[in-house]
């Protein structure tokens, strides 16, 4: 996917949709990583997580280095939704805990 279309692809996608990002590594070597849209920053960057967060700016995706994939791999997908889910419910149950006073 060209470099304007990955931007209109990524402001049309919805919070919580899969996607394959192509990291670059060495020359023309990528790695691709399936991973979750978390959507937009406050600053206009774009929210990626996979075992982690990661974050590229609109400049960044213009400049070609990061290519995306609409298809991703399904088992790596329900592996980063059950470590989300895991990480909601600890926030919930450690806020619902600091309330009860």
């Amino acid at each position: 996917m060209r470099e304007y279309e990955a931007i209109d692809y990524l402001d049309k996608l919805e919070v919580g949709n899969y996607l394959t990002v192509n990291i670059p590594l060495i020359g023309d070597d990528k790695i691709p990583v399936t991973a979750m849209y978390l959507g937009k920053d406050k600053t206009g960057k774009y929210n990626f997580a996979d075992s982690g967060i990661f974050v590229f700016s609109k400049e960044f995706i213009e400049k070609g280095k990061i290519s995306f994939d609409k298809e991703y791999d399904g088992d790596k997908a329900l592996e980063i939704h059950a470590r989300i889910r895991m990480e909601q419910e600890k926030n919930f149950k450690k806020a619902k805990n600091n309330d009860a006073r």
